[in-house]
């Protein structure tokens, strides 16, 4: 046997041996692998009301009466508030009441739940038809004596209740009676200051021009000095008839009280309205049996 057939089987036999190459596959492809997903929690819508918070209102409202009708609103009447000594005379008895008892009467006031109001809300009532909180009641003071600011202030605050002063401006910041600075401060305290004249004359008995200038003036100074309305008047020694109606009238004064005794008020009768007079020597219940 040649040398080159003897090379040819040998190389036949060692490539019998060689380990044959896999065929090239694609791989089958990556399986899907579920994302896990969280469900978003479902919203709710409320159906049921939302009721609004409401602040309670503190006291009741009573509406004004039908025409011709009348309401209850007593308008007590001080003017000089100390003591006195056992040998006062009737008069200072009856037009005085002492800071001790006038503390007491606030007090029984403030217990019963009476609400203190100014003119202008009286005013209002009648012509405009507002209400007023229940059991309102006017306290009022004539005159401006100086212990109407160191008593009666005083003891109002304390039981948180107002009062309306009706003072003539002549005396003003003279001994014994108020100071503009008090009467300032008073009204900056929603104290109610109205008209009592220039000089507490007797009106039906001075000639009308100067009747009218007592009212007119006195309105004037107090809306001046205090930047606030003047809508009452207190007639002086309760003196009054139907031409100082019609003067206080003219001056844009819109009511006045009068001495008249009682509680009950009208609507076609603001220039007369009654009050009732507080003395030294009236009981704690002498006081409560004269309100409604």
């Amino acid at each position: 046997m040649s040398a080159r057939i003897l090379f040819f089987i040998v190389a036949l036999a060692l490539g019998s041996c060689t380990t044959p190459t896999a065929p090239v596959t694609t791989p089958p492809p990556s399986a899907t692998i579920p994302l896990a997903i969280s469900t978003p929690r479902p919203t709710f819508t409320s159906t049921a009301t939302i009721i609004p918070t409401i602040t309670p209102t503190p006291t009741a409202f009573v509406t004004p009466p039908a025409l011709g009708q009348s309401a209850n609103i007593p308008i007590l009447m001080y003017h000089n508030l100390k003591e006195l000594p056992r040998t006062a005379s009737e008069l200072e008895r009856t037009w005085t009441v002492s800071p001790q008892n006038f503390e007491k009467q606030i007090a029984w006031l403030a217990e019963k739940n009476f609400n203190a109001i100014t003119m202008a809300q009286l005013v209002a009532h009648f012509k405009r038809n507002q209400p007023l909180p229940s059991k309102p009641i006017v306290i009022s003071f004539d005159d401006g004596w100086v212990e109407q600011y160191t008593v009666a202030f005083a003891i109002l605050k304390k039981y948180n209740l107002s009062g309306t002063f009706f003072i003539y401006t002549t005396p003003i910041d003279r001994n014994r009676y108020l100071s503009w600075a008090q009467i300032k401060e008073m009204s900056a305290a929603r104290m109610d200051i109205q008209a009592h004249t220039l000089t507490h004359p007797h009106l039906v008995a001075i000639v009308p021009g100067e009747a009218q200038r007592e009212i007119s003036e006195s309105k004037r100074i107090i809306e001046s000095k205090l930047n606030q309305p003047v809508v009452a008047f207190a007639y002086p020694f309760g003196e009054y008839n139907s031409a100082t109606i019609e003067m206080l009238k003219r001056a844009g004064i819109a009511s006045a009280v009068t001495l008249a005794s009682g509680y009950r008020q009208r609507a076609d009768e603001l220039f007369t309205l009654h009050r009732i007079r507080v003395s030294y020597d009236d009981s704690l219940d002498e006081f409560a049996k004269r309100l409604p």
